[in-house]
């Protein structure tokens, strides 16, 4: 099955089906805001189902400069909701970004990791599915 793509302003969201595993990034530098967040969140609601089966959100943050609350609100209740299906990593995001991660991880009770390097991200993905 094809990797599907979904874009809105800056950023897009990829989703392998056959892998459970969902990848935001931002393909400009860029920041996201309500209609980006809005947008890409109700297509992963298409992708993971309702209620979700486990799956894998990868998020690369190099080209991300900043998130507004709208769109922090709108990805934060989102995970809320699925924090039992989803396992989260980001990689290469800049120190504001890795405070809202800690933040994030916190108010959302979501299994999740921030990283470095996308190898290292993508690894510790890997092997949490194991254990679930």
């Amino acid at each position: 099955m094809a990797i599907e793509v979904a874009g809105a302003g800056p950023a897009e969201l990829e989703w392998d089906a056959a892998e459970r595993f969902a990848t935001l990034r931002f393909v400009e530098a860029g920041e996201g805001g309500r209609y980006e967040a809005e947008t890409l969140s109700a297509r992963l609601v298409e992708w993971v189902g309702e209620p979700p089966a486990p799956y894998d959100f990868l998020v690369d943050c190099s080209e991300l400069v900043d998130v507004d609350a709208s769109w922090r609100a709108i990805w934060g209740e989102h995970f809320r909701k699925h924090r039992d299906a989803a396992t989260m990593s980001w990689f290469n995001a800049n120190p504001r970004i890795q405070l809202l991660i800690v933040m994030f991880l916190k108010g959302t009770g979501v299994t999740g990791k921030p990283f470095e390097h996308e190898a290292d991200a993508r690894a510790w993905l890997a092997a949490q599915r194991v254990t679930r």
